[in-house]
């Protein structure tokens, strides 16, 4: 029973760990509905000190390139300063930008590029203390 458990507790951090935080067009700030996607974080941040992470910002492929990786950036950075202000050490989160270079979707369309204006998280170290 001790080890199903342990197991559920694993698949909800990497579920946690995995979610995406997606902004709108020329956006970089937090919607209420992604603070619910990062707040889950929290918790498996503060229970496993050891991880850190990278958030990595991506835009759609409207705007040029240099933009993009800005936005990327701001977007990046934006959930970082958030985990940071729910305790979450600042040392532990790297920044990425991926601006328009790993799109999820291709189709150059309204419904495709909402999908491209995501933060993803990545697990740098620390991963093997999530593994099953």
């Amino acid at each position: 029973m001790r080890r199903l458990r342990r197991q559920r507790e694993l698949a909800a951090a990497r579920a946690a760990l995995d979610a995406k935080v997606y902004f709108g067009l020329d956006r970089d700030a937090v919607t209420a509905d992604d603070e619910s996607t990062l707040n889950a974080m929290v918790p498996v941040r503060q229970d496993h000190p050891e991880l850190r992470i990278r958030t990595e910002g991506n835009a759609d492929d409207r705007g040029s390139d240099e933009y993009n990786l800005a936005l990327g950036q701001r977007r990046a950075a934006t959930a970082r300063r958030y985990l940071v202000g729910r305790g979450i050490d600042a040392s532990r989160v790297d920044l990425a930008s991926f601006g328009e270079e790993r799109p999820t979707c291709r189709d150059e369309n309204e419904s495709c590029w909402p999908l491209n204006r995501r933060d993803e998280f990545a697990i740098v170290a620390g991963a093997e203390r999530l593994a099953p």
